[in-house]
């Protein structure tokens, strides 16, 4: 029997910038300890609509709940202890050049903790130590490779032990190896750690090795055009959606 709790539902959300939208009308569920994508094509909404779930955009219209509390139309106070809860690696893992990877693991320690120097700098060494960065903590970012930049990124996100984490497109500009070593690393975390992660990829080996359920953004109709598990959409999502899963030209 599947007990898995609804953590996020999107009811009715309209995203754009201004009069003009981006996407409209969505409505889907994340369960608790998903790993959840957003996929479709290039200029789709994918980025303004994890802009939206991660606070950095506010929708044009409808809801987002996190653990049945508004996320835009709540409370000031209801919407900050959503914020604490989110973690996020963006695109190129946007590690602050001139930090160490310690250093920069600290910087929302040092912000949203009362920790004090050394148990910031144990912890941080923690986080580094999860995703498989032990002993470099005091390497800066131009020292290490481009996956390791990306699970730099992650621990930075793990930094406020989250419940929801955001990856955005995280395998992208990686070699099949180091990807496919991303994939391992997301699975691990989310069994490990008991979180809910949402992704936005357009990977099509990283979407079938870790997803449990995706939706698919439309650009042409602005509007989410089917929802599913991978292998699910492979066989019986729309035209459009099946051609993409199987790398095949519109």
């Amino acid at each position: 029997m599947d007990t898995k709790k609804a953590l996020i539902e999107v009811k009715n959300l309209t995203v754009g910038y201004g009069s003009k939208i981006i996407q409209k009308d969505l409505n889907f569920t994340i369960n608790a300890q998903d790993i959840f994508i957003i996929m479709g094509g290039s200029g789709c909404g994918k980025s303004s609509l994890l802009r939206v779930l991660m606070g950095l955009l506010k929708p044009l219209k409808g809801n987002v709940y996190f653990n049945g509390l508004d996320f835009w139309n709540g409370t000031q106070e209801d919407h900050q202890n959503i914020l604490q809860q989110i973690g996020v690696m963006f695109q190129s893992g946007a590690l602050w050049t001139s930090r160490t990877l310690a250093e920069n693991i600290s910087i929302p320690l040092k912000q949203f903790t009362v920790l004090n120097d050394k148990q910031i700098y144990e912890l941080a060494r923690y986080k580094l130590a999860q995703v498989g960065l032990s002993g470099f903590e005091h390497y800066y970012p131009s020292e290490i490779s481009g996956g390791m930049r990306k699970r730099a990124g992650i621990a930075r996100a793990l930094a406020l032990d989250p419940q929801f984490v955001f990856l955005d497109e995280p395998s992208a500009g990686l070699d099949p190896v180091s990807s496919a070593k991303l994939d391992e690393l997301i699975l691990q975390l989310r069994d490990s750690l008991n979180m809910t992660i949402l992704i936005v990829t357009h990977e099509l080996a990283s979407i079938f090795a870790v997803a449990d359920h995706a939706i698919w953004l439309d650009a042409k109709t602005k509007t989410m055009l089917a929802e599913g598990s991978p292998n699910y959409l492979l066989e019986n999502g729309p035209e459009t959606v099946r051609k993409f899963l199987r790398r095949e030209a519109e």
